[in-house]
């Protein structure tokens, strides 16, 4: 074997032990952050003292106080997200999708409000050129509420492409959910 040979075997060889041994670590290091750390002592319910706290038993040390939902605050949130999707899925549409938006939003909306949007779907796609708009949805507002209807505020941006040519606005729109036999349902929408 020739001194170029054993040169380039030598180097080949010191190389992959020293990424070999790169790789250990980082995946050794990876471990360590990812392992959960229990740092309470057990005490079996006995008061110790943890620096300014004071555990007891298996307890963790008072701080900021973990809040779960109420069901009201959940059911609210629902309805909030629910006409966020209403509006990015009504809103967002295509040429050539063929309504397909306002086939995915039915069993979303009151028979009302499907018979105004579901009109379009009956007359004939005289569209030349191709349009498409995209609807995100920047924010949400719950801004009335009661147990049978509630009015959601949402900030959009959407970003329409016709025959080529992009542009992009900001849009406000509203909301009015209703509640027909315990599901929440979009019973109108005003783009502003």
């Amino acid at each position: 074997m020739s001194l170029r040979a054993r040169i380039f075997i030598i180097i080949s060889i010191v190389v992959l032990l020293i990424l070999g041994i790169s790789i250990f670590l980082i995946v050794r290091n990876k471990n360590k952050n990812t392992e959960p750390q229990t740092t309470a002592p057990q005490t079996n319910g006995t008061p110790q003292s943890n620096g300014n706290q004071t555990v007891i038993g298996d307890q963790a040390p008072a701080g900021l106080p973990a809040k779960t939902a109420t069901t009201l605050e959940a059911e609210k949130n629902g309805v909030s997200q629910l006409a966020k999707f209403f509006v990015e899925r009504y809103g967002t549409y295509s040429s050539d999708n063929e309504f397909q938006n306002i086939k995915e939003v039915e069993t979303f909306v009151t028979a009302a409000l499907w018979s105004r949007i579901s009109a379009p779907m009956n007359s004939k796609n005289t569209t030349q050129g191709f349009v498409g708009m995209t609807t995100k949805v920047i924010s949400v507002e719950l801004s009335a509420w009661s147990d049978t209807a509630a009015t959601v505020e949402l900030k959009t941006t959407r970003i329409e492409e016709k025959d080529g040519v992009v542009s992009t606005r900001y849009q406000n729109s509203t909301v009015e959910m209703v509640k027909q036999n315990g599901v929440w349902l979009a019973d109108k929408l005003v783009w502003n």
